[in-house]
């Protein structure tokens, strides 16, 4: 019987000194410092072109004819604006061409009716981290001159600071 009871104590005792462990294992709080780094981005591009930040706009008497009238960007960053600018330099140019951004899905402001020249144009202003998108009407005029011919403008898009 007394081999029984010291067993016993054995066993009990081999539970309590291992049992302490086990109890602050389970209730002790660990902290951890954690440094998640996000790198700056802006990504802006225009719909159905598969990923390009340009399309081609034709402006003729018969109208203006494009690849695309919807733009979309993402970014990070604060303080960003959306600009335009042709490849067709402005004395080059039989029709005066502006755009705007209408139906806009941003907290950017737009700035409205737009010339499209050889340097870049704003037509959004102050994006701040966002995912967001517009529609672009475009409008065309002959310039004073009276010659009215065809104008074919590569338009591109930059997302900037």
């Amino acid at each position: 019987m007394m081999k029984g009871w010291r067993l016993s104590v054995l066993l009990v005792m081999a539970f309590l000194l291992g049992f302490p462990d086990y109890v602050l294992s389970a209730g002790a709080t660990t902290t951890q410092v954690v440094t998640i780094r996000v790198e700056p981005f802006a990504v802006i591009s225009l719909g159905d072109t598969r990923g390009q930040n340009w399309t081609w706009l034709v402006v003729d008497r018969t109208g203006i004819t494009t690849g695309s009238q919807e733009l979309k960007w993402s970014t990070n960053l604060e303080g960003i604006r959306v600009t335009v600018q042709s490849n067709l330099p402005t004395d080059q140019q039989d029709y005066i061409l502006r755009v705007r951004a209408v139906s806009s899905n941003s907290k950017g402001t737009s700035k409205g009716w737009v010339n499209i020249d050889k340097g870049p144009s704003d037509i959004i202003t102050d994006i701040v981290r966002e995912i967001g998108s517009c529609s672009l009407e475009y409008e065309a005029s002959p310039r004073i001159s009276g010659k009215a011919g065809r104008d074919e403008h590569i338009l591109t898009y930059t997302i900037t600071e």
